[in-house]
């Protein structure tokens, strides 16, 4: 009697399967997991886990197959949303159900299912964890959410070749089974590009829980991120979504429906409407992009099933990332060596100055931010001293430019690349700022900001050119930049 009277029920156990394949028709290969694929300001696993934290859940355990390193990076070990993860790996990943069989199940405990690339609302979450049942989804035909609980027997019952599709329409079919209804507003998945797209609704509509993060800024046109560069003049009708790091250059032009995921920069005179401009991606001037998927030069056209990809020369449609390493090539270095040692005598008397105040009369040697990198789990910025005018006076310019290329020649800096930063300016950028400069070098030429009235620009100004340079690796581009950069010297 004893026993029965202290006898309770373990808690159910929720497992999330994160191994489902980016759909075919989804541009671009950042993102191999359907799961890693934005939904909004964040991807549909760190929205499966939202729902899982709001519904109460203090631990789960997650199956990964391939690219495991991508998920941890985003998930951690689920401190962000106060849960424990358990991980586990499944060999197939068209097949990772038999990984439950060795799971070490409780017979008694109810085991929850569900599917990182098919979100549903925290109530849905609850329903399940509290009572056996399927959580389907109304819409043309009776659909599975990807999510749904039974008794551990019946779990571990499942074949060892069982793949999502046949399982999808065993849950479909089990008798006798409770119902759990989502909503429209309550479910979104990622099986294919217009689900993708469609999924999106969610993040555009403030009222949905946890869509947007308390840190953005809401706008009259939707939100943005606190970190985007938005220019008053470029016109925005919304309701529009902005991420970290993006760029919207005056005379960009941004319609109803539109999601800019993060590090994506849209150049003057683009049109984006209907669409998902995904991470790392430059969005050209000459660009219309209207109920389409775009991720780096590759676009998918939704209303026509039609994949274009765009000859990265014609810098219309781009990846925005360069490199990761940042060192100056022997060839650039040479080149400026080459410059420095045919205008050096020409310049004896100054370089003799130079050398008699130590160092103090053309130029000064400034230690300037050259990127931030991990080390054993904590970020530092590395430093490296360059040569900077005294001045803006155009004399001091130029003489600093010769001291450039020395700069060059011993492999501190680049002849195309950002504008030289000190530490405060650059913590001022913003992490997700900081994080695509740190893949960029330092340069001799920059790509002009916004505007050059006056000499005076914000940071702002010069984080969005820089950025432009970021994907102008074309020569064509880096041609119009230095004409650009000789114009402004005059």
């Amino acid at each position: 009697m004893q026993d029965s009277l202290h006898s309770t029920p373990k808690p159910a156990r929720v497992v999330l399967f994160m191994t489902h394949g980016r759909p075919a028709d989804v541009p671009g290969e950042d993102q191999p997991l359907a799961c890693l694929l934005p939904m909004g300001s964040s991807s549909f696993a760190e929205r499966v886990m939202d729902s899982c934290a709001l519904a109460g859940l203090r631990q789960v355990d997650v199956v990964v197959s391939e690219h495991p390193e991508a998920l941890r990076r985003i998930l951690q070990d689920g401190a962000p949303w106060g849960i424990r993860i358990q991980w586990h790996h499944a060999k197939d990943s068209a097949s990772p159900y038999k990984v439950l069989r060795g799971m070490s199940l409780d017979p008694t405990q109810r085991i929850v299912l569900g599917h990182a690339h098919q979100w549903v609302a925290s109530r849905i979450v609850r329903e399940l964890v509290d009572a056996n049942g399927a959580a389907l989804h109304m819409a043309n035909d009776v659909a599975w959410t990807g999510w749904f609980s039974a008794d551990a027997a019946a779990v571990t019952a499942l074949g060892p070749h069982q793949d999502y599709a046949s399982l999808s329409l065993r849950v479909r079919s089990m008798h006798a089974a409770r119902c759990v209804i989502a909503t429209e507003a309550e479910h979104a998945q990622c099986l294919s590009g217009t689900d993708l797209l469609s999924a999106q609704a969610h993040a555009l509509d403030a009222t949905q829980e946890a869509c947007i993060p308390a840190s953005w800024l809401t706008m009259p046109w939707g939100a943005a991120s606190p970190d985007a560069v938005i220019h008053a003049d470029a016109a925005i009708h919304g309701p529009v979504l902005i991420g970290p790091a993006c760029v919207v250059e005056a005379g960009a032009e941004l319609g109803p429906g539109t999601v800019l995921a993060r590090d994506v920069y849209v150049a003057r005179g683009a049109l984006v409407r209907h669409s998902l401009v995904m991470a790392n991606t430059y969005v050209g001037g000459q660009i219309t992009l209207e109920n389409s998927l775009a991720q780096g030069n590759s676009i998918q056209s939704l209303k026509w099933s039609v994949r274009t990809v765009l000859s990265p020369e014609d810098a219309m449609m781009a990846t925005l990332r360069s490199a990761p390493r940042t060192t100056t090539p022997w060839f650039s270095r040479a080149v400026a060596l080459l410059v420095a040692l045919v205008l050096g005598p020409l310049l004896l008397p100054a370089l003799l100055l130079q050398w008699l105040s130590n160092g103090r009369g053309l130029w000064r040697q400034v230690e300037v931010v050259q990127s931030r990198v991990r080390v054993r789990e904590q970020d530092r910025l590395t430093q490296v001293s360059v040569r900077l005018p005294h001045s803006t006076r155009p004399l001091d310019r130029w003489m600093a430019h010769y001291g450039a290329l020395l700069d060059i020649a011993q492999g501190r800096r680049s002849w195309f690349g950002l504008r030289p930063r000190q530490e405060p300016e650059w913590y001022a950028l913003g992490r997700d700022w900081q994080e695509l400069f740190s893949r960029t070098a330092i340069g001799l030429i920059h790509a002009p900001a916004w505007t050059e009235k006056g000499g005076q620009l914000d940071s702002e100004s010069y984080a969005a050119a820089d950025a432009f340079m970021a994907v102008q690796s074309t020569l064509s581009g880096r041609v119009k930049i230095l004409y650009a950069h000789a114009w402004r010297s005059r």
